[in-house]
């Protein structure tokens, strides 16, 4: 075993990975000084300019997550231009991505980030197929499969599509509708936990329509230098939507990003997620934390908390530093004072374009599990 607790290769792989970055980065990183009031005014005034050219990224994007292995992830990415007189709608987003790792997980898609008429309506949709092999830990704390967790496969169709519209007489405030389909099958691999235990496959269909109100003053959706997003959404699963599990979840967090002299940005998060009824184990609330793979912790209750440092030394080039906490219960009672899961860690981050600040990133977070390596486009939050 050799750095972080990974074995050689995954090592050699992570240094290569931050050594493509460096390079990346010192090639075609400007040098130009700015503040970040310089940048704030350019987000709030660019648009006023009129239409831009549009950006297109096709880059294949190093895969490194504790979840589903290392490998690759092909994206074709397209950065609209701002629509003529348009000067408050955010970025919008499209793209093709294509994902392949050595635990033989896969992954294609399609997703598309939309706003229009200053900022009016608002679209965010995705529709993809996979296969995944995961891990199952279990639902809480529980030391049988936490400590010897159990091989399992899903694969099948993700459809999810949302629709907003800006509440009349507000600045920020939105209310629409999302949609979360879900046709696949799991197949639990028991056999190699115990030779004579029979593998165990079933297929689901969960299908859920819900609520979504959101509050957003973030100068920018990319890379937020002030402002706030709130966001909470409730959606109800079951038959009247075309699934087979009755149940509810309630999805509720917060944002707060905020500038310290010239070149520091703070950002703040505390997510919560409720849930009630015939939840499936798959779509259980979990801890969605840095250092540990996804679906670690598990039960129908979670919270965390979440504090980013985020300094930019060079126009295209910046690190963060990150602390997290959190906690799991099955009633919503119980979580002030169940176990409490910290961590902790930093990344780089280096800006694709000089023109949008969309960032490619390399993290490393620290757990009572072990360290976790990820690479990634965009911010955590």
């Amino acid at each position: 075993m050799v750095g972080f607790g990974l074995d050689r290769k995954e090592f050699q792989f992570c240094c290569t990975v931050t050594a493509l970055i460096f390079l990346l980065c010192t090639t075609t990183g400007a040098t130009q000084k700015e503040t970040y009031q310089d940048r704030i005014d350019v987000a709030k005034k660019g648009a006023e300019i009129g239409p831009r050219k549009g950006n297109i990224i096709a880059v294949p994007i190093p895969v490194i997550n504790p979840t589903i292995g290392n490998g690759l992830q092909a994206a074709l990415i397209y950065l609209h231009p701002k629509r003529t007189g348009d000067t408050k709608s955010p970025n919008a987003t499209s793209g093709l991505v294509g994902m392949y790792t050595d635990t033989h997980s896969w992954l294609t898609g399609i997703f598309h980030d939309d706003y229009w008429a200053e900022d009016k309506y608002r679209f965010t949709g995705f529709i993809g197929y996979g296969d995944l092999n995961l891990e199952y830990f279990g639902i809480g704390d529980d030391p049988q499969f936490s400590d010897n967790p159990i091989d399992y496969e899903i694969s099948g169709l993700v459809f999810m599509p949302q629709f907003q519209v800006r509440i009349p007489k507000t600045e920020n405030w939105f209310v629409g509708g999302s949609y979360l389909y879900i046709n696949s099958e799991i197949f639990f691999k028991t056999d190699r936990v115990n030779i004579d235990l029979p593998d165990i496959s079933s297929e689901i269909e969960s299908a859920g329509a819900g609520l979504l109100i959101t509050y957003d003053s973030r100068d920018d959706n990319y890379y937020p230098l002030s402002g706030q997003m709130f966001r909470t959404r409730w959606v109800d699963y079951g038959q009247t939507w075309g699934g087979d599990y009755e149940y509810d979840k309630w999805t509720t967090s917060i944002n707060h990003y905020q500038p310290i002299g010239g070149k520091t940005v703070i950002g703040l998060r505390a997510n919560l997620q409720t849930s009630g009824g015939d939840v499936p184990f798959f779509d259980l609330p979990y801890l969605d934390m840095r250092g540990f793979p996804r679906g670690r912790y598990r039960d129908k209750n979670t919270l965390s908390l979440h504090a980013e440092a985020r300094y930019k030394f060079h126009q295209r080039w910046g690190v963060v530093a990150f602390l997290e906490a959190g906690w799991f219960a099955e009633d919503i009672e119980e979580m002030t004072s169940s176990k409490t899961i910290t961590t902790a860690g930093g990344g780089i981050r280096w800006q694709v374009l000089k023109e949008k600040k969309l960032h490619l990133g390399l993290d490393v977070g620290f757990s009572r599990d072990g360290p976790a390596v990820y690479v990634h486009i965009g911010e955590a939050f």
